[in-house]
């Protein structure tokens, strides 16, 4: 199914439920929120979440502070959002991603 839940500390946008509430069970994000595509990997830095699509599209969000959602700015996101592929990198699929405290890597395709 590829649905993703989340639970815990949501004080920067972490949860990616658009809010910076605690959840103190497992709570589903809407399908919407990740195009309704089948997520096969998530990863966690220390205050922010990525998401992999089967289809290769890479999901943000959390605190951005120091640009490590790849936005190209420093705004925290309460729901995730979608790095541009075309921009971000060339038009190839992200096959893993890793995150640490304050920054992010990825591997393309």
């Amino acid at each position: 199914e590829g649905r993703v839940w989340t639970w815990g500390y949501g004080e920067d946008g972490q949860l990616g439920h658009m809010d910076q509430e605690t959840r103190l069970v497992p709570t589903l994000l809407v399908g919407e929120s990740l195009g309704a595509c089948a997520v096969v990997l998530v990863v966690a830095g220390g205050w922010h979440t990525m998401a992999v699509t089967v289809e290769g599209e890479l999901w943000v969000w959390g605190q951005g502070h120091y640009g490590q959602l790849g936005l190209g700015d420093k705004a925290n996101r309460l729901a995730p959002m979608l790095v541009g592929a075309q921009v971000a990198f060339g038009g190839s699929e992200v096959v893993t991603v890793s995150c640490g405290s304050f920054h992010t890597l990825a591997v393309t395709k």
